[in-house]
Order: C-alpha cells, then structure tokens, then sequence
C-alpha cells in the first residue's frame, strides 16, 4: 500500500502548476541558523547543540525506538517555522484558476501534513545523529511515527443566550488546564485539530542506523576533567 503521506505529495504534485521542488523543501535543523538570521524563528529546538526530550531505546543493534517529547524540544516553534517557510515559498508560485500570492484552500490541510510530517522524520534524524547513530539511507522513509499526543482543545462554553442568574451559578467553573490526547497516526491527531505552531510529542519505531564511537570533542574532555 502506498504510503500516506506519498499520496500527500503526489496530490499537491498534481494540483500545482509549475510548483519546484523547493517549495517542498522545509527547513531541518541543520538549516535553523537561516531561520535565525532572517529573524523568523527565536525558539530553543536544541540546547547547546542537543536536543531535549528524547529517549533512545536500541531493539537490535540496528533498530531504534525513540521518544521525543515535543515540549521539552520546542517542537510548536519548530513545526511553525517550517509551515511558514514552505507556505511562504508556495505563495510565489501562481497556481492555475488563482491569484498570485495565493494558495488554493484544499492543498492547506495537505501543506499542514507535511509540515507536521517533516518535522517529526527530521528531529528524529537529527537525534539519532546526536547520540553516535548513523542513519541508513532509508532511514527517513522507513521510520514508523505511531502514538502523536496533542493537547486537548479547551473545551467550549455553554450555548450563548441569557440564562437565569441561579442557573449560572449553580454551573461549577472548570479551570482545569487542557490534558494530553495520543492518537495511533499523525493523520488522527491532523483530524482532531493540530495546527503549526502546536507541539506534539510522538514515537518513532524503526529507526534504522549504525551505532558509532562518539567522537570526543574539546567540551567532552573539560567536562570529564571538572568531574
């Protein structure tokens, strides 16, 4: 069957007139530091180059899953850099039937796939990249994302229209701070309202690459000096 998010691309590919590939293209976390420059994203997505939030557990010895905790790795300001960036892009494209500058309705819940998509194969690269992993070539392609927690939407008011002050009152408030909600895919927790700019947590089975010696740098060996 084919991947869902192969059918995402091949409907934008055949929806767009004229579109590049670099539309397409958004940026990872080895291109943050443009985002930076040109001001359009401030977020910490890493500290001091690592990435937080995250737990590798080895299955084999070329076999990862791994747990990224999307509020601890600022994945809501990542995810929203990334949905700027490609929407950006597309609305200097002239789409057939639109004006320039703008993108058709049906291909937004298609970019926000993307986006969503995008962000999660590549933080899980970039942290397999930061904790000795080489990954294959077919890493990218071959991760599994399954259990995408979302926060809940803060649940909506009682219908409008007056009601009798004792009815009112007698309607306990509900503070209580929105939960988290975990879906099997991305495309459930896409349907039950994410939207760039929102971070989400995900797994990632699959994972495939090759253990390598970590390479000591000049902090790594200050540090185990200090200890």
């Amino acid at each position: 069957m084919m991947n869902k998010f192969h059918q995402i691309r091949l409907l934008l590919a055949a929806s767009i007139i004229a579109l590049p590939v670099k539309a397409f293209q958004p940026p990872t976390f080895r291109r943050l530091s443009v985002l930076r420059a040109e001001g359009e994203w401030n977020g910490e997505v890493v500290e001091d180059g690592r990435i937080r939030g995250c737990i590798i557990t080895p299955v084999s010895e070329t076999d990862f899953t791994i747990q990224i905790d999307g509020t601890e790795a600022d994945l809501g300001n990542f995810g929203a850099a990334v949905y700027k960036k490609i929407t950006a892009d597309a609305k200097t494209q002239r789409f057939q039937g639109f004006r320039p500058g703008t993108i058709p309705p049906h291909l937004m819940p298609a970019y926000k796939a993307f986006a969503m998509d995008e962000v999660a194969r590549e933080t899980i690269l970039e942290a397999m990249q930061q904790n000795s992993i080489r990954p294959f070539d077919s890493a990218r392609s071959d991760m599994l994302i399954e259990q995408v927690s979302i926060l809940e939407k803060p649940k909506k008011g009682q219908g409008k229209g007056k009601k009798k002050k004792s009815d009112a009152d007698s309607q306990p408030v509900d503070d209580t701070p929105a939960g988290w909600v975990t879906f099997d895919t991305m495309k459930e927790a896409l349907t039950a309202g994410w939207e760039p700019g929102q971070t989400f947590s995900f797994v990632a089975r699959n994972c495939k690459g090759q253990k390598v010696k970590p390479v000591e740098t000049k902090r790594d060996v200050l540090q185990s000096l200090s200890d």
